[in-house]
């Protein structure tokens, strides 16, 4: 009904030489940032903790959210919080997580965190990767 409506008021204003211009596009969207908390320096299997905050930046609530993030350095999660693992087939230091039921609905603009311990490898933090579901 709405689509109707919407391609008749457009076949009018071009009837009458009127062009309309489409307001700009709503978008779905999210970021995810990844911070290492706590590390024990001294050797390299130490084991660390971290967290990643997932943000809502699209116009739209989100109904649910993945990140993911490769390590190059050799780094491994040992354990994961706040979020599902999910499988990843293919690329050795890969990694993937979804929302848990309580945390996938966000609101704009709004957040939610999820935490991980790791042996890290020493090198750079990962880029990380974050997908509306």
């Amino acid at each position: 009904m709405i689509r109707k409506m919407i391609a008749a008021a457009g076949l009018v204003l071009a009837t009458a030489g009127i062009t309309a211009v489409p307001a700009a596009a709503d978008s779905i969207g999210c970021t995810a940032s990844y911070t290492v908390t706590s590390e024990w320096p001294g050797t390299r299997d130490a084991p660390s903790l971290g967290q990643v905050t997932v943000t809502n930046t699209g116009s739209w609530a989100l109904k649910g959210w993945r990140v993911s993030w490769r390590y190059t350095d050799g780094s491994v999660i040992t354990q994961v919080w706040g979020a599902v693992a999910l499988p990843v087939v293919g690329t050795v230091g890969s990694y993937a997580f979804g929302n848990e039921s309580y945390n996938g609905n966000l609101p704009i603009g709004g957040s939610t965190v999820f935490g991980f311990a790791a042996r890290l490898g020493g090198g750079k933090a990962p880029d990380v990767t974050c997908t509306p579901v």
